[in-house]
């Protein structure tokens, strides 16, 4: 069979042959690509970056500038805690606590840490931070961890996302550097 120049046997040119190849292969290699996961933290859950997220705009709250959520503190932690970050060690502490946080929340006042009124929160973590509970630690899931000893390290990790280079991961817009009249 004599073909005709720049065509295919059944009258497709080699144009057209090519790109309905590109076409498909790209779509070969899209398809084989993992689904962009709804959760943006690499190693906090949705509930416990929820937790989290709740936890830092105590510490650091929303006023003329960003709390601790918006500036992305949780993002910050996130980071840090996941395989290479420089808070790997505390990536388990971090995994027990919050939800420890949150049952005690649940045991003292009925709802979820997230759920509670700002007061409420505030008390709560006062307590924590005072030692309340730290001899209940294991009924209420604190593992090997104290809860006062969680409450000084979450603060202290708050204040590096808060404060430290947005190249972590926290500190959205140089929210800490306007603060401070650096910017």
């Amino acid at each position: 069979m004599r073909l005709k120049t720049g065509s295919l046997s059944n009258g497709i040119t080699r144009r057209c042959f090519l790109k309905v190849s590109a076409i498909w292969a790209g779509g070969a290699w899209i398809v084989g690509v993992p689904a962009l996961s709804a959760n943006p933290y690499r190693v906090l859950t949705d509930q416990e970056a929820e937790i989290m997220d709740a936890l830092a705009d105590c510490i650091i709250p929303p006023g003329d500038f960003y709390g601790g959520k918006d500036a992305l503190v949780t993002r910050f932690i996130d980071r840090q805690i996941g395989p290479y970050g420089h808070l790997q060690k505390e990536k388990e502490m971090y995994q027990t606590c919050l939800s420890a946080l949150n049952r005690g929340s649940k045991a003292e006042f009925g709802r979820n840490f997230v759920d509670l009124f700002e007061e409420q929160k505030i008390v709560y973590l006062t307590d924590i931070e005072g030692g309340k509970y730290n001899h209940q630690s294991n009924e209420r899931g604190w593992g090997r961890f104290s809860p006062s000893a969680f409450f000084n390290t979450v603060r202290n990790h708050c204040m590096m996302g808060f404060y430290g280079s947005p190249d972590h991961g926290g500190n959205k817009d140089y929210v800490s550097y306007r603060m401070l009249g650096l910017f």
